[in-house]
Formats: structure tokens, C-alpha cells, sequence
């Protein structure tokens, strides 16, 4: 019984070591797209009108619910 529940700790270890590892990963992409962004002001108008049209999508479907 005893290897059973190791074998199963083992693996809760590693997943939560690979999680921790796409985390930071992502984080780091995060940052670079973030740089890349900050760097050039034409993708930056192109973020912001993202988000705009986001917002105003969303506050539409909110008036009419």
C-alpha cells in the first residue's frame, strides 16, 4: 500500500512541478508581447482598439440583458 500512495505523491509532484514551469513560461511570453508592444506604437493602437471594442461589446450585451 505504501508504494501505491508514493507512486501517486511522485506524480501530484510532477505535475504540479510542470504546471509551476508553464506558468512561468507563459509569464515570460507575457512579458516579450508586452516589450514588443511597448516598443512599437502602432501595435500599441491596435491592442488599445482591441480592448475598446471589447468593452463596448460587452457593455452593450449588459443593456440588453
Amino acid at each position: 500500500m505504501e508504494g501505491a500512495s508514493t507512486g501517486a505523491a511522485m506524480t501530484m509532484a510532477s505535475l504540479l512541478s510542470t504546471i509551476g514551469e508553464v506558468f512561468t513560461a507563459a509569464v515570460g511570453w507575457v512579458g516579450t508581447v508586452a516589450e514588443v508592444i511597448a516598443g512599437n506604437p502602432l501595435l500599441l493602437v491596435g491592442v488599445v482598439l482591441g480592448f475598446i471594442g471589447v468593452g463596448i461589446t460587452l457593455f452593450g450585451r449588459l443593456l440588453h440583458v
